[in-house]
């Protein structure tokens, strides 16, 4: 058995309803990691390359990282990656809650799901046994009544992931859920995961991991506890969520606003932060399998027109940014409805809400027109014509939700007309809500990030906003604003500590009381990889290229490396007027640091300095 892994990986077949246990050996754990960096090794190993993201033979697979449950706060993550419907390239989602554990607990670090079920399907795991069960009854369900019903058939303790009606009918931004309220919501896992007819997967075990030097780990355990109790990041999330500086950051010029159009809107910010929320609707705060710091909020609207059936998860900054200030809404009840409706359909709430906002710029600048669909039109702050559309997206019925169903880059790429112009996205993935006019780092982050536009795929957010500091890596260096200066070493530095906490499935949030020095201790002790600082650093490194060059294999190029026309758009007011990231200068500089050609190729030494010359070799490089 690998220390702080399980040492097998399941995988089912969905077409035949067979499975197998697969042995890894040891050094794939330690040079991939875990997490998104396994995933991505297994699927280029063991998947066919030519498979579209619907196609039967796209792999979808669920991985643990080393540090998954373990129990310190943040090692309760478990992340999924397949070849995305929404970008066409690596797709990859991380989700906190309970099912990463617990996958852990039935004695598999790993499952790869190949294939597509004859019919509706769930999978049962127990400890070291898989049984794939009909779910005819279950299709059509919302997530909480799947989730439900699957408890009540097995036990409370049973942790389940599961898709709604958008998975099922192949939304491109469908998401996968744990437990209610924890999400897989990026890149359209979801839809992946409905097209093999895979319904849920319901897990419960009493397995445990080794470690390589358990008191090591307990010692680091309480101190890690003691850190976070005293770290004011922390601190305000368990607080306030995510949401807890939306009106510092608004003035500062980092909300969206008005689909990007804006750089202020105080009002908005102050009616739809964090402090609203829980002045308002927070009725619990509810947490990850044992983490102390609690930053999820359980939001409960009791009457009135968008009043909620029962307590559920609220929330997070991108939601209500999202829905909220990107579309002109200032309305929290009404943002707690649609977030609610979002979790329930399991919908990423960042590519909906931002393709929301492109049609209602559109609609404005009259390329979208209500005669052309359904007499339909989108208004800036009519949510209420949001909320009626949201099931009608889901269905596919109108022309206008089917439309808004496609994501923004399709649907501007069928409309045509200038509609590109209002687009936010990097290679397909819209812009999450933090804006790179700002922080300049943030738009290098988002043209170079492996999955499109992301903000955790890497941690260069963390850095600008002075959350993080590493000088052990060189990462504590002068990142004045509006200015290219120190960003290219910055944005590839961070993406590889996100690939670590990706891999690792450790949440970037209690993370940032950890030291890069404590990180690479923390692995030693868990796993017994022997890794220094910049052993750890080359292991995440090995997995940014892999996942860049499985995008390189499906046709991205350097040119994709790019961040949408709304974002590169300067606004007239707040605190980032007249201001554009020079995306050039940054791109140049990064290539060139990362050991690429200056169209954003990596060079076949580079790939063999980490171990990739395999991945040289399907490139022709």
């Amino acid at each position: 058995m690998a220390f702080g892994n399980m040492g097998k990986v399941l995988e089912v077949d969905l077409s035949d309803g067979s499975t197998q246990e697969i042995e890894l050996p040891e050094e794939t754990y330690r040079d991939y990691i875990g997490g998104t960096g396994l995933a991505a090794k297994l699927l280029f190993d063991r998947g066919n390359l030519e498979a579209g993201a619907l196609d039967p033979d796209n792999l979808l697979i669920f991985a643990t990282g080393p540090l998954t449950g373990i129990g310190f706060s943040g090692s309760s993550r478990l992340s999924v990656g397949a070849r995305s419907p929404l970008t066409g390239i690596w797709g990859q989602a991380s989700c906190g809650g309970n099912f990463g554990p617990e996958l852990k607990r039935c004695g598999y670090d790993a499952v790869i799901l190949k294939g597509k079920a004859q019919g509706p399907v769930f999978l049962l795991l127990g400890e070291g046994t898989a049984d794939l069960l009909p779910a005819d009854d279950l299709w059509g369900m919302d997530i909480y009544e799947t989730t439900d019903t699957l408890k009540e058939r097995y036990s409370k303790g049973a942790k389940v992931l599961a898709i709604g009606p958008a998975g099922e009918n192949l939304i491109p931004f469908a998401s996968i859920t744990n437990d209610y309220g924890h999400h897989f919501g990026r890149s359209g896992m979801g839809a992946v995961m409905g097209a093999k007819n895979l319904k849920a997967i319901v897990a419960e075990g009493g397995l445990k991991p080794e470690y390589a030097d358990p008191e090591k780990v307990k010692a680091m355990q309480e101190e890690h506890r003691e850190m976070i109790k005293d770290n004011i990041f922390c601190g305000a999330l368990s607080a306030f969520g995510t949401g807890a500086n939306m009106e510092a950051k608004m003035f500062e010029g980092d909300v969206p606003t008005r689909n990007w159009g804006r750089g202020l809107w105080e009002e908005g910010a102050e009616k739809l932060s964090g402090i609203a929320l829980a002045d308002n609707f927070i009725v619990d705060h509810a947490s990850c399998r044992g983490c102390a710091v609690r930053c999820k909020p359980v939001v409960e609207v009791k009457e009135g027109p968008y009043a909620m059936d029962r307590p559920g998860p609220g929330p997070e900054y991108e939601t209500q940014a999202a829905f909220g200030t990107m579309i002109m809404n200032d309305n929290l009840a009404a943002l707690c409805k649609i977030n609610d409706f979002c979790n329930r359909a399991g919908m990423d709430t960042i590519t909906l809400g931002a393709t929301f906002a492109w049609a209602m710029d559109c609609y404005e600048a009259g390329i979208l027109k209500p005669e052309d669909y359904d007499g339909l039109k989108l208004e800036w702050g009519d949510v209420d014509t949001v909320i009626e559309l949201l099931p009608s997206v889901v269905a596919r019925q109108g022309k206008l939700a089917t439309l808004l169903a496609k994501g923004s880059r399709a649907a501007a790429a069928e409309v045509g007309g200038g509609a590109e112009a209002y687009l936010t996205d990097s290679k397909g993935l819209e812009a999450p809500m933090h804006d790179p006019r700002c922080d300049w780092g943030d738009g290098l982050a988002y043209a170079v990030s492996i999955r499109g536009a992301c903000h955790v795929s890497n941690m260069t957010f963390l850095l600008e906003w002075g959350a993080i500091e590493y000088p052990e890596i060189g990462l504590d260096k002068n990142y004045p604003k509006f200015s290219t200066e120190n960003r290219a070493e910055a944005v590839a530095l961070t993406a590889d500590l996100g690939c670590i906490m990706n891999s690792a499935c450790w949440c970037e949030f209690p993370g940032t009381a950890y030291t890069v020095t404590q990180w690479a201790e923390l692995f030693n002790a868990v796993a017994g990889y022997g890794w220094d600082v910049e052993k750890l650093m080359e292991a995440g490194a090995r997995v940014w290229f892999l996942q860049r060059c499985l995008g390189h294999i499906w046709g991205a190029t350097g040119a994709d490396d790019r961040i949408g026309q709304r974002i590169m758009t300067p606004v007239e007011d707040g605190g980032i007027a007249g201001s554009v990231p020079d995306m050039e200068t940054m791109l140049r500089e990064f290539y060139e640091y990362r050991g690429m050609t200056p169209d954003g190729m990596p060079t076949r030494e580079t790939l063999e300095k980490y171990g990739l010359g395999y991945v040289a070799d399907r490139l022709n490089l």
